[in-house]
């Protein structure tokens, strides 16, 4: 009697250690990194995340500015004209003592050297203001970057995951699927019986909380690219 008690935990011993050894053999991912698919990840966050699109505004904002800024140079230069003419109309006579000297159109320049002299720290300052605006889209780029690596890795662990707890999970419940016979056959205790039982609920709780670590894992890293990981080829 306690032989056949002993030879289905011999097997469930046996059936765990394979599992394990499988777990071990799949626990590494580096072989599964693909960073080909990694930079399209990374080039699909920074064409759809809309903060990028914000920065890219704001750069042609501060360029829009700097071109306002240059050419405001000739806002101090006032350009005028005046039209002379000595030449008699039919009502009036040209009086010689008052004629001008100078006859057509005169042209004339004022300046204004308060207002010249604030253009060249307007344009220092609207290049300044460009520099700002491409140094934090730079900066955030690589922010953004980093986001989108460390998300995949963390996708790419969780679907390392989710066969061997899937696996152990068929184990535990196919060994249940014997002991809950055995039991019926007053082949074994019940504690061997509900020991098998919450071996079995335990392996559901971990493959349920893969699946769920796995997922969300997904929608994290699909929030900075704004496409379906299936839509990036």
């Amino acid at each position: 009697m306690i032989r056949n008690q002993l030879k289905p935990l011999m097997v469930f011993f046996i059936c765990t250690l394979l599992k394990l050894n499988s777990v071990l053999a799949q626990e590494s991912i580096l072989s599964e990194v693909s960073y080909l698919y990694m930079e399209k990840l990374v080039a699909a966050a920074k064409a759809n995340y809309p903060r990028v699109g914000a920065l890219n505004n704001q750069i042609n904002i501060a360029k829009s500015d700097l071109s306002g800024a240059r050419l405001s140079w000739l806002e101090p230069l006032s350009f005028q004209y005046v039209a002379r003419s000595n030449q008699a109309t039919a009502n009036t006579v040209v009086d010689l003592q008052t004629a001008d000297l100078l006859t057509g159109y005169q042209f004339g320049i004022s300046i204004n050297p308060g207002s010249l002299l604030t253009k060249p720290s307007q344009i220092k300052k609207a290049k300044e203001q460009l520099r700002i605006a491409q140094s934090n889209q730079a900066e955030y780029f690589l922010e953004l970057e980093a986001q989108v690596k460390s998300r995949y890795i963390t996708l790419l662990q969780f679907q390392k995951s989710l066969a061997p707890v899937n696996d152990m999970y068929l184990t535990a419940q196919s060994n249940f699927e014997n002991m809950k016979i055995k039991y019926q056959k007053a082949e074994i205790t019940f504690a061997e019986y509900n020991s098998a039982s919450n071996s079995l609920s335990n392996a559901l709780q971990a493959k349920l909380q893969m699946e769920a670590s796995y997922l969300n894992a997904k929608i994290s890293l699909e929030e900075l690219t704004v496409k379906k990981l299936e839509e990036i080829k």
